[in-house]
């Protein structure tokens, strides 16, 4: 089995959930597309911060995302004059920071959480760019399919476990937005 066969399980339950049906439904509400994407700037700042102080090559940093959703985030902010607040930082963020510092120094378990994470980006992103508020820069990269490559070359099979704690964290941070447009279940 390949990574990908070995991640495939939580890829699909990441897809079942009902925000993941709303992200692609082209009805997302703009202040939760919003929200969603704060949580992602947090996500995505702390995993970068650590690949970048692992050494992770520089020639690839063109595959982080926190500087482009940072720009998603201004351009909702500029024009539904949204501001952020404390409570839009849902607690698996915060849970995932923690969990990043405690794998900080490990360059192979911080690139199998890119794989899920970025990749999930370049893959689906196209799909998702088209359905959201705003211009998508999130989902925006350069040389897509040569960043693709030279990335798959990182990756080995040996990083499934690490990968599946990454669809983990994922998956909750879908429930946790799923609780905020309908309301905790009872």
């Amino acid at each position: 089995m390949n990574l990908k066969e070995l991640t495939w399980e939580n890829h699909k339950k990441a897809e079942r959930k009902e925000f993941a049906k709303i992200l692609m439904s082209g009805k997302i509400p703009t202040r939760l597309y919003y929200q969603y994407l704060l949580n992602q700037f947090v996500i995505y700042s702390a995993l970068e911060e650590a690949l970048r102080n692992v050494g992770f090559d520089e020639s690839l940093h063109t595959v982080f995302r926190s500087s482009a959703i940072a720009k998603d985030l201004e351009e909702l902010e500029y024009t539904h004059s949204f501001t952020p607040e404390e409570k839009d930082i849902l607690p698996v963020s915060k849970e995932y920071q923690k969990y990043i510092d405690t794998i900080k120094e490990d360059k192979e378990a911080l690139i199998s959480h890119m794989y899920v994470r970025h990749f999930g980006d370049m893959y689906g992103g196209s799909m998702i760019a088209k359905k959201i508020p705003g211009s998508g820069a999130m989902y925006q990269f350069q040389d897509k399919e040569n960043l693709k490559a030279k990335l798959r070359n990182l990756l080995s099979d040996e990083m499934a476990k690490e990968a599946n704690v990454c669809f983990t964290f994922a998956i909750k941070l879908f429930e946790e937005l799923e609780n905020v447009c309908v309301g905790p279940s009872h």
